[in-house]
């Protein structure tokens, strides 16, 4: 009976630490970290280092939607920020007006309104916040500055460029991307302003593919987020690779992940069709490596890839801020910020209303 019992107590051992051996192996990271020319390289695989579901989602707070009236509706959601406060800010290019509610969803206040004047929104299109200031880049060349409470401060003419997404740093410099050429070759610029809107640079620049077949609306083009300690991470989606910038506009880091290619559905291709009926075809079998990115306060990178899930949602690819692909996750929405712990996405009712929805992200990441 003893012996039978320290085989069962050997064989109950073993099977823990497989158990355990396998848990680990799931938690190992397979990618490699180089260095080239004074730039860190992050080389990540095709796999997480978690394969398992260690983030979920819990709805807290949902803002908007048919349900919603009075001053508190707003008609479109083209740009969200949040003070330190936690208080929402929500830029509705339909209403050229900023809608601002407090952390529990409560409206306090709207300002802005349609116009050429001062104070006034024409095609607003992105909302920044840095300390107490909120800016607001409009597509008719303006950038104008308001106070917290919804006060305008000033506005000026952003002149010969063209930015339709724009943000501020701890410094108050201003980014934004410029489609520019760079020789025969159509570029997107990521450029560099001082308060006073003076280009103190160009940090980073994505080529058009196939620049002489022209513009393909299954095309992404690249975009960017202002990190921690004012780091600028700007993308690379047909490689599916991130640059990071320090404050000082110097390249410091390059984080790249394998992927397999999505091919571009015959229902993809209708439904473009349906959208822009002059449009021929598109000269792409597949989606690049990635499209749309937000970047946490923490440094954490979510990443809209082309595959999805059983559900129909959108899978992320999560990285942590050392640049590590940890997991993934679909999410129902499009996801604008990551702040302070909690994520706000873009979504829509079932009248097809956009609203705002508010979750916390549970780790179960050791």
């Amino acid at each position: 009976m003893k012996l039978r019992n320290c085989l069962l107590l050997t064989m109950l051992l073993s099977f823990i630490l497989v158990a355990v051996a396998c848990r680990q192996e799931k938690a190992t990271w397979r990618g490699t970290i180089s260095e080239q020319n004074g730039v860190t390289i992050i080389k990540n695989p095709a796999k997480p280092m978690y394969t398992e579901q260690v983030l979920t989602l819990e709805k807290e707070l949902t803002v908007g939607g048919a349900s919603s009236g009075g001053d508190a509706a707003f008609s479109s959601l083209e740009g969200v920020d949040i003070d330190e406060d936690e208080n929402i800010f929500i830029l509705s290019a339909k209403d050229a007006a900023v809608f601002v509610y407090d952390r529990s969803g409560m409206f306090m206040r709207k300002f802005g309104r349609r116009g050429q004047g001062p104070g006034e929104l024409l095609t607003p299109a992105a909302i920044s916040i840095r300390a107490d200031r909120v800016m607001i880049s409009d597509l008719a060349r303006k950038i104008s500055f308001f106070n917290l409470d919804g006060s305008f401060t000033h506005s000026f003419s952003i002149g010969q460029y063209s930015l339709p997404g724009t943000s501020l740093d701890s410094s108050g410099n201003i980014y934004g991307l410029e489609a520019g050429m760079t020789g025969d070759i159509p570029a997107v610029k990521l450029l560099k302003f001082d308060q006073e809107m003076k280009l103190k640079g160009e940090l980073a620049r994505y080529l058009i593919p196939e620049p002489q077949k022209g513009l393909d609306p299954f095309m992404v083009l690249p975009s960017f987020q202002i990190g921690p300690e004012d780091t600028v991470i700007f993308s690379h989606p047909e490689d599916y690779m991130f640059e990071y910038y320090d404050a000082d506009g110097k390249l410091i880091r390059r984080v790249k992940k394998a992927f397999k290619p999505v091919r571009i559905t015959d229902e993809e291709k209708n439904e473009m069709k349906q959208k822009l009926p002059s449009h021929q075809g598109s000269r792409f079998t597949y989606h690049p490596g990635c499209e749309r990115f937000i970047c946490s306060d923490e440094g954490w990178l979510l990443v809209q890839t082309f595959e999805k899930s059983a559900e129909g949602y959108y899978i992320f690819d999560v990285f942590d801020e050392q640049g590590r692909f940890l997991t993934r996750i679909p999410l129902p929405g499009e996801p604008k910020i990551w702040k302070k712990g909690k994520l706000y996405c873009r979504e829509e009712d079932e009248t097809g209303f956009q609203l705002l929805t508010r979750y916390s992200l549970k780790s179960k990441l050791e």
